[in-house]
């Protein structure tokens, strides 16, 4: 996932700059599509990674996980879909986002981390919803630890199929802090560049 911000940072950082229909235009499109999901996603090297570079191509970056996401094999993948909707919400397309963004629920009972929470919480930002918005952080900055896991000065030891981690506990929760403090403002400033309240 740190990952995944770092590169969404860097398109950020550059998008400003429009970019000529030429300049977005993946020549190896077919190659891409051919990949294996977690190559697509995450391949360090492979995938939309290098491409995310390319100034004001967010949309047709979006378009090309559509696409990728319409074959059989991106099925049961739904970090696809949450990638996908962020480029697009960073683009200003936020009903699209959105109706995304739904497709990343997890089951109920499958969800200790709050994820669920965390995208209640971004599709109200999306929504313009304040109200709905401090209810999902209510609800995550509550959130129990999971079975087992111990706390250590906001840090949670989690034992995972992955094996050990250590994540912020609760997840996401000063992510949705930004988007509180950002409310009304543009996606990609609240989750990427939201300042810091001035006390």
């Amino acid at each position: 996932m740190r990952r995944f911000l770092s590169l969404i940072s860097l398109a950020l950082a550059t998008a400003s700059t429009p970019a000529f229909a030429d300049e977005c235009r993946f020549d190896n499109r077919a190659q891409l599509l051919a990949m294996s999901p977690a190559a697509f996603d995450h391949g360090p090297g492979e995938g939309w990674d290098a491409l995310v570079r390319r100034a004001g191509c967010q949309l047709e970056l979006a378009d090309l996980f559509a696409a990728y996401r319409r074959q059989a094999k991106a099925s049961g993948h739904p970090a696809l879909a949450w990638h996908e909707a962020q480029l697009r919400a960073y683009a200003g397309q936020r009903d699209p986002a959105s109706a995304l963004m739904r497709l990343t629920y997890k089951p109920a009972g499958a969800d200790p981390e709050g994820w669920n929470l965390y995208v209640d919480a971004t599709i109200a930002f999306l929504d313009d919803d304040l109200p709905a918005l401090r209810r999902a952080r209510a609800r995550l900055a509550a959130l129990p630890l999971p079975p087992g896991a111990t706390l250590s000065d906001g840090i949670a030891g989690l034992q995972t199929r992955q094996g050990p981690q250590r994540v912020a506990w609760p997840p996401w929760l000063q992510t949705v802090d930004d988007l509180i403090r950002c409310m009304y403002q543009p996606y990609a400033l609240a989750f990427e560049s939201c300042p810091q309240s001035q006390d």
